[in-house]
């Protein structure tokens, strides 16, 4: 008889013992729950998300806008310089190959450098889902030589919104949040945003310039991942502990 009760008191003290090890990696791997959000970047992801609907309406509507037409054609006769040479690395960087690369390697950094983002990390990598959302509501024609300067890039796909800026903005601007926040002194925060912002606005510029996008394209692609970033990183249950290294 005391030799069962050791056994029932023994698997007891086991079953507890196998609770806390489960409950400790559960606790490591997840926040406690909070339902808290960060208003600021809500009313952000807000404005994003009309601005979006509005520029896809307008798309729906004049699909072959003047407006849009006239803006890419004064941005094409603009000698860009060095930057051209920039165009061919974000048409490889935000196209369906090279952005395999460039989507793994923000995650595989943040894993690495900041690994308790790994939620905001996943989170944001799935804002992509958008645009093979949006394009085929919206099935926009792309330009053409008889309405712009030059189209010396014939993507498959319709035109709006742009992949590759979607891609190339939440890939930049999640290593910003993860490695940028936490390794960066606060006075060369908003220098490096200002670089996510340089690259960002290069590669909308590239996509416009080879007739590859209308310049409402990428602009409504801008929209659509930074309002995605702001909507993921405004819920601090995925986002505290990516950007606060002392929270729970």
């Amino acid at each position: 008889m005391l030799h069962a009760r050791a056994v029932q008191s023994g698997s007891r003290m086991g079953s507890t013992t196998s609770q806390r090890h489960r409950n400790s990696v559960l606790n490591a791997l997840f926040p406690p729950w909070t339902p808290a959000i960060r208003r600021g970047l809500l009313a952000l992801a807000v404005a994003c998300s009309v601005a979006v609907a509005g520029l896809a309406l307008l798309a729906i509507a004049e699909p072959r806008w003047s407006v849009d037409a006239s803006v890419e054609r004064s941005m094409q006769s603009i000698n860009w310089g060095p930057l051209t040479g920039l165009f061919p690395v974000f048409r490889w960087l935000g196209g369906p190959a090279g952005g395999t690369y460039m989507q793994v390697g923000a995650i595989v950094l943040v894993l690495l450098l900041n690994r308790r983002a790994w939620m905001l990390a996943i989170a944001a990598t799935a804002g992509g889902i958008w645009y093979s959302l949006i394009v085929n509501l919206v099935n926009r024609p792309r330009p053409t030589t008889a309405e712009v300067l030059q189209v010396t890039e014939h993507p498959g796909a319709a035109s709006f919104p742009s992949g590759h800026v979607i891609f190339i903005t939440i890939s930049f601007g999640l290593v910003m949040l993860c490695v940028g926040h936490r390794y960066l002194p606060r006075w060369a925060i908003p220098i490096g945003w200002a670089i996510v912002a340089a690259v960002v606005l290069t590669a909308a510029v590239s996509r416009v310039y080879v007739g590859a996008h209308w310049p409402t394209d990428v602009l409504a692609s801008m929209f659509i991942a930074g309002g995605w970033l702001a909507v993921v990183t405004s819920i601090r249950w995925i986002s505290d502990r990516a950007l606060d290294p002392d929270a729970p």
